[in-house]
This record gives structure tokens, C-alpha cells and sequence, in this order.
């Protein structure tokens, strides 16, 4: 069960953080990740340090996908996306976890194509948006 998060922490072992907490579950810590042209994309990360997912034990990893489930639900609530893309790379930060990205394709120039294709410049969210989006995925994870 996603709940507020206690308070920011980095991985131990490699560093990794969130940007902007948002909820937190025994196996999981999600943060808002800050990108307008996605209001709403969130990083899902594991609690505990795994580098890749054939680490991650059975039951974390069955955590881990009914976390990401409940975490893509929110963000459908809380931004109308139409649907949520789920990305785990791997292949720049040390630290298994999960993009979640919010996609309308009636504003995107191209729909079909992955985030990382999009031809928008990347911009920083405003510090209200921020704060509204938390909020509103906070609010919602707590109906859940």
C-alpha cells in the first residue's frame, strides 16, 4: 500500500533519489519526475539496492509490479492521461526502478512514438505544478 513518504532518503548503496517524493510502500519510494512536456511522470524505485531485475527477489518483484500498477492508476486519476507508459532501462543509473509516464496523444506530436522520441525541449515543471501534482497523486494513492 503506497502511503506519504516519511521523508526523502537515497539509496544507501548507490545514491539514487527521488526529485519529489510522493508516496512510499514497504518495497517502494515514488517521486514526480520533472518534466512539463509529462505533467505527472514518476520515477517508482525499490526500496532496497538491486542493480538489475534478475536480482530482485520473487516476492519484491511482485511488490514492485502492483506498486507500479497502483502508481499508474494515480496518475491516470490524477492527470486524465489517457494511458501510462512503463520504462525500466537500467543502463544509466545503477538502481532498479521504473518510469512511469503519463501520455495524451491528442497533445503529442507524436503519439506513437516512445517518450525519449518526443521533439518538445525538455522544461522543468513550475514550482505550483510541482506542488499540485503531488498533492493530487498523494490524494489519490490515499483512496487506494
Amino acid at each position: 500500500m503506497l502511503r506519504p513518504p516519511a521523508h526523502p532518503v537515497p539509496c544507501h548503496s548507490c545514491g539514487f533519489e527521488l526529485y519529489h517524493p510522493v508516496a512510499e510502500s514497504a518495497t517502494t519510494r515514488l517521486g514526480l519526475y520533472d518534466d512539463a512536456r509529462f505533467p505527472g511522470r514518476c520515477i517508482l524505485m525499490l526500496q532496497a539496492h538491486y542493480i538489475s531485475l534478475e536480482q530482485v527477489p520473487p516476492a519484491v518483484m511482485q511488490a514492485f509490479g502492483q506498486d507500479i500498477q497502483r502508481a499508474m492508476w494515480a496518475i491516470r486519476v490524477a492527470t486524465g492521461a489517457a494511458r501510462v507508459n512503463v520504462a525500466i532501462l537500467g543502463n544509466r543509473d545503477p538502481h532498479v526502478h521504473a518510469h512511469l509516464i503519463p501520455r495524451w496523444p491528442n497533445r503529442e506530436a507524436k503519439p506513437d512514438c516512445s517518450p525519449w522520441d518526443d521533439p518538445r525541449p525538455k522544461a522543468a515543471l513550475p514550482p505550483e505544478a510541482i506542488e499540485r501534482l503531488v498533492r493530487a497523486l498523494g490524494a489519490v494513492l490515499r483512496m487506494s
